[in-house]
């Protein structure tokens, strides 16, 4: 790994040897150390010692505490089934109907073993990495923990239905992110990640209204603390991207469905950048080693120099080892 953070002084606007290389390891990164999906999820020293095995082989600038969307939901006290081998299941949804919202309280994060397990692996990576990584922790967005909540199609009704409730909820959803915010940079995290990917499928007014507020409060507090936010919603945000700037977020994750990120350079504050938006199975798992290095390329230079370079979401657990080492080679600048 890096003597020096990268990604930090890049987004200072630092000069920096190369570009920041962020991709999104999760399934990959456990099938790469070999160790069951669930061992990966629970096990904290085995999905640090996953992250970090895969930060040094494929050079990659960050470690991070991501594995699957349930863990304030398990903190709720949604029934979620832990698979052997693959993502977890959430087997009972815990607001069956938008009357059941009472149901989303105030949580105490030191009573949930997943939350546990989240702050003690940003302590872990603190210990292993110092300060030479971004060290990411995570929180769910507004949109997408009322959905994990509710269920999508039922959320989406909920926003139409009961406004309000909705915005109630959230209020309560918002202040236990930023209390799970707050445990996680203080055991080590120097970044946080917001991921509100279901903000992608609600159109801009939707987002304004239940979306952007919340994500905005979000990433004030995780700058209050000291540390940087990165905002990940994933499909295409064409629509809600000036919107996405507007939050302040420090890191902007673009998916591969942006097909061009030049219009929106300009929108960046000083200390702002994107993070993609490589195609994670057109191009990275299935494209040549010589597409893969001109696609890297060609979103370099239309992000004009504004770019951590990624895959536009995770990394696929079929992704051939010598397709990311090929995105690791095309970024020299």
């Amino acid at each position: 790994m890096n003597s020096k953070c990268r990604i930090l002084n890049f987004i200072a606007g630092e000069t920096v040897d190369q570009t920041p290389f962020m991709p999104i390891f999760m399934r990959f990164c456990a099938q790469y150390s070999k160790m069951k999906y669930r061992d990966f999820i629970l096990d904290v020293d085995a999905h640090c010692k996953a992250n970090i095995e895969c930060a040094r082989y494929f050079r990659s600038d960050w470690v991070n505490v991501m594995s699957d969307p349930y863990c304030e939901l398990s903190a709720y006290g949604a029934e979620i089934e832990y698979l052997e081998d693959s993502l977890p299941i959430e087997r009972h949804l815990l607001c069956q109907s938008i009357d059941d919202l009472g149901k989303i309280k105030i949580l105490d994060f030191s009573e949930d073993f997943r939350s546990r397990g989240r702050i003690g692996q940003c302590a872990r990576f603190k210990e292993l990495c110092g300060d030479e990584q971004i060290i990411a922790g995570w929180v769910e967005g507004p949109v997408a923990e009322y959905c994990d909540l509710r269920g999508m199609g039922d959320a989406f009704l909920d926003f139409y239905d009961g406004p309000e409730k909705v915005k109630k909820a959230m209020e309560i959803i918002l202040e236990n992110a930023k209390n799970f915010i707050t445990l996680q940079v203080k055991a080590g995290a120097n970044c946080i990640g917001i991921g509100d990917a279901a903000c992608s499928q609600i159109g801009r007014e939707l987002y304004l209204e239940f979306g952007f507020d919340g994500e905005k409060m979000l990433i004030e507090h995780i700058h209050a603390l000291g540390a940087v936010a990165k905002l990940h919603i994933c499909g295409n945000t064409a629509a809600i991207l000036p919107d996405m700037i507007k939050t302040e977020a420090d890191i902007i994750d673009i998916d591969h469905l942006v097909k061009d990120m030049s219009p929106f350079i300009e929108l960046l504050g000083d200390n702002q950048v994107f993070c993609g938006n490589i195609d994670p199975v057109s191009i990275i798992q299935n494209g040549t080693v010589q597409n893969i290095k001109e696609a890297c390329r060609n979103a370099m230079l239309s992000a004009k120099g504004k770019l951590i370079l990624s895959g536009g979401c995770e990394i696929t657990p079929s992704t051939d080892y010598h397709n990311i080492l090929a995105m690791h080679s095309a970024l020299a600048i």
